[in-house]
């Protein structure tokens, strides 16, 4: 951590230390994992009892906490206090019921405060949900990537540059379900420790295109073969039926509409 991230974590674990109906706090995230750096925000999970959740929740958005000053705060999922402080440092304070707690995988925390039994590591075993994940990924890809010949015909140069950014961010979950990455473990904002080295220069070499006809059609292929060199192996090995019908009638369709071949 950085001095201003290890402030910011004081300053939080301070505050809540304060509260009484605070049971423990925990600092997760990347820092917990060993992780984190410089660019980082600062995760704490925070653990109260089921009837004094709402209140605890209601006081960080009125401010009734002793917490960092904000230029910006708000709750997400309903669960997750989360702010940027003047100096742009940022933090999620992650609160949960006991019940809620004992099912975290407690390799992933460091304890801050409070009560000291962590939860136990979660074992690894099997991603059961991987196949459903990638099955989704492949038709979602085929169908965006068949309307392709819309926003061109129409000549929307702006739409079709947004449908090339969802094509090419399917490519990168894509690569991120073969390598196996759990999707707790990925981050919004990491993706060069999860690619081989190969990946990431096959990603890196994709033209951000141009807003025109030309361009974008050079993109969207370079785009869907990688896509589906990659999908075909990938769903072979998690035993998902490849959709031979979907894919013909996409290529067709591409190949009549717009000349594209993939």
């Amino acid at each position: 951590m950085t001095d201003d991230q290890q402030a910011l974590l004081d300053h939080l674990v301070a505050a809540l230390a304060a509260d009484p109906r605070v049971r423990s706090v925990w600092l997760s995230g990347s820092f917990a994992r060993g992780a984190g750096d410089a660019w980082s925000d600062v995760d704490v999970t925070v653990v109260v009892d089921e009837p004094d959740l709402a209140a605890c929740l209601r006081d960080c958005v009125a401010g009734a906490l002793a917490l960092p000053a904000t230029v910006f705060s708000h709750l997400v999922h309903g669960r997750i206090f989360s702010g940027v402080t003047p100096s742009w440092s940022r933090f999620d304070l992650a609160f949960l019921t006991p019940a809620e707690f004992s099912g975290q995988d407690g390799a992933g925390l460091r304890r801050l405060l409070g009560e000291t039994a962590a939860p136990p590591p979660r074992p690894a075993g099997p991603d059961r949900d991987a196949a459903a994940r990638v099955s989704r990924l492949i038709f979602e890809f085929l169908r965006v990537l068949g309307l392709s010949p819309v926003c061109i015909g129409r000549e929307e140069w702006l739409v079709g540059q947004q449908g090339v950014e969802l094509l090419r961010g399917m490519l990168v979950d894509l690569l991120l379900e073969e390598n196996g990455v759990p999707r707790a473990a990925r981050g919004a904002k990491r993706l060069n420790g999860f690619l081989s080295l190969d990946q990431r220069a096959a990603l890196e070499s994709l033209p951000g295109p141009a807003a025109d006809r030309a361009a974008l059609l050079d993109t969207q292929g370079e785009i869907a073969r990688l896509f589906l060199a990659h999908a075909q192996p990938l769903a072979q090995r998690l035993g998902v039926a490849w959709p031979e019908a979907f894919e013909a009638a996409t290529r067709d369709h591409l190949r009549r509409e717009l000349g594209l071949e993939i």
